[in-house]
């Protein structure tokens, strides 16, 4: 990546979570930006404490498939297949480039990751089942669309859904969000962090925003942010993004 100083002088938001954040807030100090960091979801684990996650993985080779949507939902799967001793994989299929790297970090490889970042993307890359009743298994966040379940059955596939973790908003400092607004640019990688940051200033304030993909890029453009959008689900497509905003 390039990083001279472009983005001196300029002031981002960052909301993504403290677990993920690290990564991009180096990058845009590296081009010289200063970062407010607000982490406005938090990553916990599921309502019954992982339960039905742990009953679905110790079963994992029951499955043709494995379907991972996010690099949270990657990072808890691999822990938790650690801690039950599994080495039948089945194939995985992962949305984003992103959640690829959390299996290729651990060896584990990853049979398909659609070009288009989105569910609906997804659909259009994924097989249909070879037989009747092959399963898969989708892992998600608690709160997400259910389009990408509803599709993979009316393809044919038994789908078992199961919750890996879920998002909490988390509280922010009246002084720090009083310095965001007044920030050059600000930085969304999910729907919810869009809507949370909006309930919290009440307007679309730093007017800009740099999105991850199409549906966190829509919810910010209903809100009235202008959208600078990033076309894969990385820290590296983020910085083009903000390159982009850079040169506008």
């Amino acid at each position: 990546m390039n990083l001279k100083k472009t983005l001196l002088g300029k002031t981002f938001v960052i909301t993504r979570s403290l677990e993920q954040s690290e990564p991009l807030l180096s990058e845009l100090e590296n081009m010289g930006a200063k970062v407010i960091s607000i982490p406005l979801i938090t990553i916990t684990d599921p309502k019954d404490g992982g339960k039905g996650f742990e009953e679905k993985v110790k079963n994992l080779n029951a499955y043709k498939w494995v379907i991972v949507t996010s690099p949270n939902g990657a990072t808890r799967l691999l822990n938790k297949v650690k801690v039950f001793g599994e080495n039948h994989w089945p194939r995985v299929a992962v949305i984003g480039g992103a959640t690829a790297e959390v299996f290729k970090q651990s060896g584990i490889t990853v049979d398909l990751i659609p070009e288009k970042t989105f569910s609906e993307g997804f659909l259009e890359a994924f097989p249909n089942p070879e037989k009747e009743n092959d399963k898969v298994l989708l892992v998600q966040a608690e709160s997400v669309r259910s389009l990408l379940y509803e599709g993979l059955i009316n393809a044919g596939w038994s789908v078992d859904k199961t919750v890996a973790y879920r998002n909490i908003t988390t509280e922010v400092e009246t002084k720090l969000l009083r310095k965001a607004k007044n920030a050059d640019a600000i930085i969304f990688t999910a729907s919810s962090a869009v809507n949370r940051y909006h309930e919290l200033a009440g307007s679309p304030q730093p007017p800009d925003a740099v999105c991850i993909g199409p549906i966190t890029g829509k919810s910010a453009r209903i809100l009235g942010w202008k959208v600078f959008e990033a076309k894969e689900q990385s820290v590296k497509d983020l910085i083009e993004a903000v390159k982009q905003w850079s040169g506008s």
